[in-house]
């Protein structure tokens, strides 16, 4: 079967990689700023990119920190000779099972550059710049993207996959503002790849990126900022007995979500109070009086703790949810034991999150150490589905709801317990989502929701072929690999 090679391929070149002498290896042919670093090395861990959970996380025979695009070039060209898997690390926050890899970390740590031209609109950055390096200057210079809330997050691996944000109603996905990319390919290549230069290539990484090989750097579309950088920010919270109006509430905006409007909630467990919290922040980027009527539902739900005001654009991540979030903490702290599932919802489904409710609440009060919270990103998609469905791989424009029920918890002997709680809960909401099919945004994806629930049944002919011509040896299928006989495959079930 196709999904096994990534894991035999692993296996076969660690045991080859252990053999060798990585610095002798790669040394002579990489530029002096690139570095090598071994496990033997003082602080090997320490000297990567940190992955936001350990989780099934990927094990490393040694690492190469590239100075260069040539450098990207000859690693891949050496890896692929010797038969040494390699994984590529941009900002860190992959949250997938990667467990079965073993084998080179390419850590792209010195790509982390940004170059905004105000006058072209257009902003060129390194492959693993992260959100925060691009708030002050954008601001400063009256531009926008739409940008994801955690702003430790890379930029261009959240692109790769779709890149939501509550400005999605607006300015469509991340991956709707890039022009262009600068990728090393499966056999050492470096090319650009856009809409006229490489057009297939380009539309296959828009979506299903990391299957096709190593994004150098990418160039962006930027706006004017929207209603002059001013927002409207709410925040809420709400006692456990008003979860079914709430998600009532949730409901309303199925089919009612003026463009300028996301929502976030956050159901939780307060351990000092012994209780379930539900916590609600809204975005409105216009003028709070147009924001304000459509959170009067939650003014009635009588919360017991809100505030409603008028904040800068620039302001909005560290506001949020009563600035609780705010800085790097909550979302961005590395090295997290996080265990993550998730689906994509057309509607809410009320009974299917009211039963859940009650259940969680039961395992939270089971298992003391389970900090899990059930997370709902209603984004508006009104310029995410202007875009038509052939424009690239992204398959998942009509999700109007992303659901999460995020495991953080310090105590890995409680993983079986959770995944057998978690698992029939997650299968329930795919059921009752509103789609046909299991929709998964594949950023969120934790690894064995398959092909068709990343990438979308109808995508995966084209993808599958682009696979067999861009990475034909399958070195780019660690993280949700494409399948490169799709068809074929299915006939065989």
């Amino acid at each position: 079967m196709y999904l096994g090679q990534p894991i035999v391929q692993s296996l076969l070149g660690a045991s080859v990689a252990s053999a060798l002498n990585l610095t002798a290896l790669f040394g002579p042919h990489l530029s002096p700023r690139a570095e090598i670093i071994l496990p033997t090395d003082t602080n090997f861990s320490e000297q990567l990119t940190p992955r936001w959970t350990d989780y099934k996380k990927p094990s490393y025979i040694g690492a190469v920190k590239p100075g260069n695009e040539w450098d990207i070039q000859k690693i891949v060209e050496i890896a692929v000779q010797n038969d040494i898997p390699f994984f590529t690390t941009g900002g860190g926050h992959g949250i997938s099972d990667y467990s079965s890899f073993n084998g080179l970390s390419i850590d792209l740590r010195n790509f982390r550059t940004v170059d905004l031209d105000v006058e072209h609109n257009l902003l060129t950055i390194g492959g693993s710049t992260k959100i925060d390096q691009l708030l002050d200057l954008l601001w400063d210079n009256g531009k926008e993207l739409p940008l994801g809330s955690c702003e430790c997050v890379g930029v261009v691996g959240a692109t790769l996959g779709g890149g939501i944000s509550s400005l999605q109603g607006v300015r469509g996905l991340m991956l709707d503002a890039l022009q262009s990319v600068r990728v090393v390919t499966a056999t050492g290549a470096l090319v650009t790849a856009s809409r006229t230069e490489n057009p297939d290539l380009f539309w296959a990484l828009r979506g299903a990126g990391s299957n096709y090989g190593i994004v150098t750097s990418a160039t962006y579309k930027v706006y004017d900022l929207t209603n002059n950088g001013e927002a409207m920010n709410a925040d809420f919270v709400f006692p456990p007995s008003a979860n079914k109006t709430f998600f009532e509430i949730m409901q309303s905006f199925d089919n009612n979500m003026p463009k300028e409007l996301g929502i976030t909630g956050v159901a939780f467990f307060n351990r000092s109070s012994n209780e379930p919290v539900i916590a609600v922040n809204a975005i409105y980027y216009g003028p709070q009086s147009e924001g304000e009527p459509y959170m009067k539902a939650f003014k009635d739900l009588n919360p017991t703790m809100s505030n409603i005001s008028t904040v800068t654009s620039r302001q909005l991540m560290d506001a949020a949810f009563f600035s609780f979030f705010g800085g790097n903490n909550g979302a961005c702290v590395p090295n997290q034991h996080i265990n993550i599932y998730t689906v994509g919802l057309s509607q809410i489904h009320v009974p299917t999150f009211e039963s859940f409710f009650a259940d969680i609440d039961e395992f939270w009060r089971a298992y003391p150490d389970y900090q899990g919270r059930l997370l709902l990103q209603r984004y508006a998609n009104n310029a995410v589905t202007a875009v038509p469905d052939e424009e690239s791989a992204y398959a998942h424009r009509a999700i109007k709801t992303y659901m999460n029920i995020e495991g953080f918890y310090t105590d890995p002997n409680i993983d079986d317990a959770v995944n057998r709680f978690v698992t029939p809960a997650r299968d329930r909401f795919a059921k009752t989502s509103g789609f046909e099919d299991f929709s998964v945004y594949s950023n969120y994806a934790r690894g064995d929701e398959g092909a068709e629930a990343w990438y979308g049944a109808r995508k995966l002919s084209k993808l599958a072929q682009l696979k067999r011509k861009w990475d034909s040896k399958g070195l780019f299928s660690v993280h949700n690999p494409v399948p490169e006989n799709y068809y074929e495959e299915r006939m065989d079930l």
